[in-house]
């Protein structure tokens, strides 16, 4: 949108606001507190990340004769610096409330299909693959464990819809594919196949 659009749509906002009744000037004042305090955070999380690292001591006198010294306490900062600026998109997505606005129109820097697996990693007791994410659709694998009523099952299913919605809210459908675990290897130690066998009173194994 070019300058002069935006300057169209304020005005245009303007005189909405002016013949509109109480209600509809309440929220837009609610979202205008909203979009504020999204603003406010992205500002803040940009502050922290671009302000300038604390000047480094002066390096002392070289002698002469003495061997060439290594880059520095500036190099390192700037290096630091370097890295912090490069994170600082996913830094700004990573707050709930900036992050729900930038999904809301589509702005979300990160691809869906990650948004799903974090969220999915993050339910508890949940053992989830992240199968396949198209377009209005997520495909999840449930392991269950072989023990383990129904009911809770169900709950671990719908926690995982919900955290995947949540992350992803233009995904239209979730599909969980539930299968059961394999049940734990039988370990032997190496030491019990050399061990001869205990025999009773008969000769027989006991």
């Amino acid at each position: 949108m070019e300058e002069r659009e935006v300057a169209e749509r304020v005005r245009r906002v303007e005189a909405l606001l002016e013949v509109a009744d109480e209600r509809a000037v309440e929220l837009a004042g609610a979202l205008l507190e909203l979009y504020g305090e999204a603003l406010s955070r992205v500002m803040a999380t940009v502050s922290a990340v671009s302000a300038p690292p604390p000047a480094p001591p002066p390096a002392p006198l070289p002698v002469p004769g003495s061997p060439v010294s290594a880059p520095g306490a500036a190099s390192v900062s700037a290096v630091s610096a370097s890295g912090a600026v490069e994170g600082l998109v996913e830094r700004v997505a990573a707050d709930e409330l900036v992050s729900h606005l930038l999904l809301l129109h589509g702005l979300h820097p990160v691809e869906a299909r990650v948004r799903v697996e974090r969220a999915a990693a993050r339910v508890a007791g949940v053992a989830a693959e992240v199968v396949e994410v198209g377009p209005g659709v997520a495909r999840v694998r449930l392991r269950r464990a072989a023990k383990g009523c129904g009911s809770s099952r169900d709950a671990l299913g719908s926690a995982l819809e919900a955290a995947v919605r949540d992350a992803a809210p233009e995904i239209e459908r979730v599909e969980i594919e539930v299968v059961d675990s394999a049940p734990p290897a039988v370990v032997i130690p190496v030491e019990e196949l050399f061990r001869a066998p205990v025999r009773g009173p008969s000769g027989m194994p006991a």
